[in-house]
């Protein structure tokens, strides 16, 4: 299974040392939701005190960031964001949000690290690894997570599973909700380090 996904992920968007780089970013207000679709590769998404969604590329080459689409598209509480054309390896992008932000993620393959972003969070991967901060799992009213093949490791709510099918779905007394899906990978929901 390791394999597999490391395989994913070095197809997608390896990480290692970039050479170049490229920024994109817009005002966003803080507490609104923000739907990303994402071509393959390796995603962060950092909260900051900022009202920006920031948008920072990297990439091995220069010439390859000239073939990469960034559009964000805001509105009155909710901007779209889209990420296309990314090149087949050594790709990674850093998207900075407002610290209170509701997310919405689709990415088809690679590697998605979310750090601790307060608020409603539904993510789903093709293929690949999500990795979700959860320091305070008691924000959280819903909390589902599911893996057709893979394994999910949800130290912040105390579940570990690993095979075919495997998922699991709480309820709690916060005000959040969490929706993790990976068709084929890896899942893991870890509270503080």
């Amino acid at each position: 299974m390791k394999q597999l996904i490391v395989s994913a992920l070095l197809i997608a968007g390896g990480l290692t040392a970039h050479a170049a780089q490229s920024s994109t970013q817009q005002k966003f207000i803080s507490g609104g939701t923000i739907r990303m679709h994402l071509s393959a590769g390796g995603y962060t998404i950092r909260p900051t005190d900022s009202a920006n969604i920031v948008v920072t590329c990297h990439t091995n080459f220069e010439d390859q960031l000239n073939d990469i689409k960034v559009e964000i598209t805001p509105g009155p509480s909710s901007a779209d964001l889209y990420i296309r054309h990314t090149p087949h390896n050594n790709f990674h992008a850093t998207i900075e949000v407002p610290r209170q932000s509701n997310l919405w993620v689709r990415l088809s393959a690679g590697e998605l690290v979310v750090e601790e972003i307060e608020g409603d969070k539904n993510l789903e991967i093709t293929a690949g690894r999500l990795e979700v901060a959860v320091p305070h799992p008691e924000l959280y009213s819903h909390r589902d997570a599911s893996v057709f093949t893979g394994s999910i490791d949800a130290s912040a709510f105390s579940v570990s599973k690993g095979g075919m099918f495997r998922s699991f779905e709480q309820d709690g007394t916060g005000k959040y909700r969490l929706h993790a899906h990976v068709m084929t990978g890896e899942i893991d929901l870890h509270g503080a380090d």
